[in-house]
């Protein structure tokens, strides 16, 4: 009894940590890829260039953060001073957040600037 009541509790916890801590695998695979679109976009033998990200996703811990899965973003970078955009690119990220494929994508391309998963 007392066993499954100690059962019960560290289920219960394991269960709850991410949504107590925010650990949202979206925001660390939105991360990710936007570091690395930093990097894919800095000049050769230069380091990657400030950013802000502005990333307008689901927020709060869902049941779906419990489970794997792989996110695809479309990144677009704005020059800060003109505001428009200077580079464009699809990011892929597995379950754990590593960057599995970055891609550039033609200005000229029409841009659907959301999370896919």
């Amino acid at each position: 009894m007392i066993t499954r009541k100690i059962a019960l509790a560290v289920v219960t916890i394991a269960a709850l940590s991410p949504a107590i801590s925010n650990a949202s695998p979206e925001k660390v695979s939105v991360k990710a890829c936007a570091s690395a679109f930093a990097s894919s976009i800095a000049a050769p033998g230069t380091s990657a260039p400030g950013y802000k990200l502005a990333y307008r996703g689901s927020f709060g811990s869902t049941v779906s953060d419990f489970y794997p899965t792989d996110f695809t973003f479309t990144l677009e970078a704005h020059d800060p001073k003109t505001g428009l955009a200077i580079a464009r690119a699809v990011c892929s990220t597995n379950s754990r957040g590593t960057v599995t494929a970055i891609s550039a994508v033609p200005l000229d391309a029409k841009a659907t600037l959301a999370a896919r998963n």
